[in-house]
């Protein structure tokens, strides 16, 4: 019975894991659908773009670089990782709504 207990345990906090993982992926895979579609719609210059794709390319080092330190993110570093994302998001926001656009 403790056995079964155990494993049933174990599988509930790998699937918490798992969609934790998945929800940081899917912030990501939102941001640079955003950006892509402020290149489609001339929203973002070139060198908006650039900068935008830099700082989304250094917050998925830094997660990976998380994951690498002790094969899991800890509740410190997945704050931190959020707290990027939101930043992210902002600077997304920001850039395709100001006033310079692609010619």
């Amino acid at each position: 019975m403790k056995t079964k207990l155990f494993f049933t345990a174990l599988f509930f906090s790998m699937m918490a894991l798992n969609a934790t993982a998945q929800s940081a992926n899917r912030s990501l895979k939102d941001e640079n659908r955003r950006i892509r579609q402020g290149v489609v719609s001339g929203q973002l210059t070139a060198a908006e773009t650039a900068r935008l794709k830099a700082a989304e390319a250094r917050l998925k080092a830094e997660a990976l670089r998380y994951k690498t330190n002790d094969g899991k993110i800890g509740p410190r570093e997945r704050a931190d990782l959020r707290r990027d994302e939101k930043r992210l998001d902002r600077k997304i926001c920001q850039q395709k709504h100001d006033t310079q656009r692609r010619h």
